[in-house]
């Protein structure tokens, strides 16, 4: 089974759109839709009830309050893995050729869907983690400011240096599939809440805690549509540059939880 966790704060305007290029790419292939309402003061929380009133497999989840992504993406990883736990014995033996498979994406509409089926092809084929990633061959990335590329691109070389992934070049970019055994693994070494960080380097926080659990980590092109985005932007720059500081104390002193994490 294929399970897309959409973390959403405010995207009422985006999130219908993508979700109809959601069912009309996966069309063929078994899957679920998780969105985690993270606190959204707009009109989100309705957009993901409608859906779900119509779509038996959409499913919310919602926060009271905006706790950032990464407290959203450890409750879409929560949901999934709790809902495979409910399921009878023969329903959640893994087949080799068909894994139960994660994937998270932005619901801002600036990640393609038609990504989701190449994502998921390469898990099918024996990869345990793969990454969209901007920085391989016929990648690309639109719409982006110098800053924000200076920063994605910036904190890639850094963590190669510091923290090296065979395999990875984009270590910033939220668009991954995973195995489900893998994000299983990291919860029960890490606890639910297996990303600390509130701010946006959480991915690569998340990268880092379970990529050593995974014997293949590949990646694939992702041409990201940053125009697409309607709204502002989430990001903090300052906090998420600290957040990467953060990180990298914690690999030199290898304690995950000693650090009080820098807010959005």
């Amino acid at each position: 089974m294929l399970y897309i966790v959409l973390p959403a704060y405010n995207e009422d305007q985006a999130l219908p759109e993508l979700l109809a290029d959601i069912e009309q790419n996966c069309a063929a292939i078994p899957h679920q839709i998780v969105v985690v309402n993270d606190g959204s003061t707009d009109c989100t929380s309705d957009v993901i009830q409608n859906y779900a009133q119509t779509h038996d497999n959409v499913h919310g989840v919602n926060h009271e309050q905006n706790q950032g992504l990464g407290a959203a993406i450890n409750s879409g990883f929560q949901y999934v893995l709790n809902h495979k736990s409910n399921l009878p014995d023969n329903f959640t033996q893994e087949k080799e050729d068909s894994p139960d498979i994660v994937i998270t994406m932005d619901a801002d509409n600036t990640q393609p869907a038609d990504c989701i089926p190449v994502l998921y092809d390469e898990i099918c084929s024996g990869a345990d983690l793969v990454i969209a990633s901007r920085y391989v061959q016929g990648g690309e990335q639109h719409g982006l400011s110098w800053g924000r590329r200076g920063l994605s691109w910036g904190a890639g070389r850094v963590m190669q240096f510091f923290a090296p992934i065979k395999g990875v070049r984009d270590y910033s970019c939220g668009y991954r599939a995973y195995r489900l055994k893998l994000l299983a693994e990291g919860t029960r070494q890490y606890g639910p809440n297996i990303i600390k960080s509130k701010n946006f380097s959480g991915m690569v926080e998340l990268l880092l805690k379970v990529a050593p659990f995974a014997e293949c980590v590949t990646e694939v092109p992702l041409k990201l549509h940053y125009e697409l985005k309607k709204g502002a932007s989430k990001m903090r720059i300052g906090a998420t540059i600290w957040g990467y500081l953060q990180l990298i104390y914690q690999l030199k002193r290898n304690k995950w939880s000693t650090v009080e994490w820098a807010e959005e």
